[in-house]
């Protein structure tokens, strides 16, 4: 089985216009499921119009789990999202973008949806985004996490920008488990890629396995994703590229670890325990 923990489609997006269908032809049928959002919640629709849509699209497409795009730099309170949550168990997560909504991500305002997740017992992905980032950065994600531990929250892409934006996001991650301050995950799509291609040595990649691997507390690569971010980057808009680069990530980590368990619990046992698949 694999899951890819990361994808999106919508129109109008600043990446372009992505179908559903589009996006499953990009996956093909050696991806199992994705866990998946609408970008148009980030540019043109509002929370209740954005994750209808996304919900009537799961249930078309089943390979498709929903998560909930939630609006905080717009929406009054959280009773679009309550109700969806209540009505519809086809939500698995929230969905969160700081760096889109230019909404810091320590912001009070994010509090109603966490007490969301708390109650009802799912995780938030948030999209994580360069260590300097004054909205998306994993220090202010932390800052927010800490203050409702119990929330599994996921540092999607780990963080953007070089190795040492990363370095500091896995220095983040191994305070959060072996200070338990915290409940966070992070799924690794970005973290050796270009626009165009994934890196074939994936050393960022294999650096923050091997650090969660070997916590004061012992191996929590149980918190590690793999995801792609398609069909976002040129990389992830063609089914080629997409499947060379999933080829070279299995590659890799067999190479390096020579663990086929772990190999699996990346590409989907981790998401299936996070999402209760």
């Amino acid at each position: 089985m694999i899951i890819d923990s990361h994808v999106h489609y919508g129109a109008n997006s600043p990446w372009g216009d992505f179908s559903p269908e589009y996006l499953l032809e990009i996956m093909g049928e050696e991806i199992d499921c994705a866990i998946c959002s609408n970008l148009e919640g980030l540019y043109s629709k509002n929370e209740y119009d954005c994750n209808m849509d996304m919900l009537n699209v799961a249930r078309k497409y089943p390979k498709l789990k929903a998560l909930a795009v939630c609006e905080p730099n717009l929406a009054e309170d959280e009773s679009v999202i309550r109700s969806l949550l209540e009505k519809y168990p086809e939500f698995i997560g929230l969905k969160l973008h700081p760096e889109c909504m230019k909404l810091p991500a320590d912001s009070e305002k994010y509090d109603k949806y966490l007490r969301l997740a708390q109650e009802f017992k799912i995780p938030c992905l948030y999209h994580s985004g360069h260590i300097k980032s004054r909205f998306s950065s994993p220090e202010l994600i932390y800052k927010k996490a800490k203050e409702f531990p119990d929330v599994p929250i996921i540092l999607g892409h780990l963080s953007t920008g070089p190795r040492s934006s990363h370095e500091r996001a896995i220095e983040i991650l191994l305070d959060s488990i072996e200070n338990d301050t915290a409940t966070l995950y992070a799924d690794i799509s970005w973290i050796d890629s270009s626009f165009t291609e994934l890196s074939e040595t994936l050393d960022d990649t294999l650096y923050l396995i091997e650090k969660l691997k070997n916590t004061k507390k012992g191996d929590y690569t149980h918190r590690i994703m793999w995801a792609s971010d398609a069909p976002v980057g040129e990389m992830n808009q063609k089914r080629e590229f997409y499947l060379k680069n999933l080829n070279i990530f299995k590659t890799r980590i067999l190479e390096y670890f020579g663990d086929e368990d772990l190999l699996e619990n990346l590409l989907a046992n981790n998401a299936v325990n996070l999402y209760k698949l």
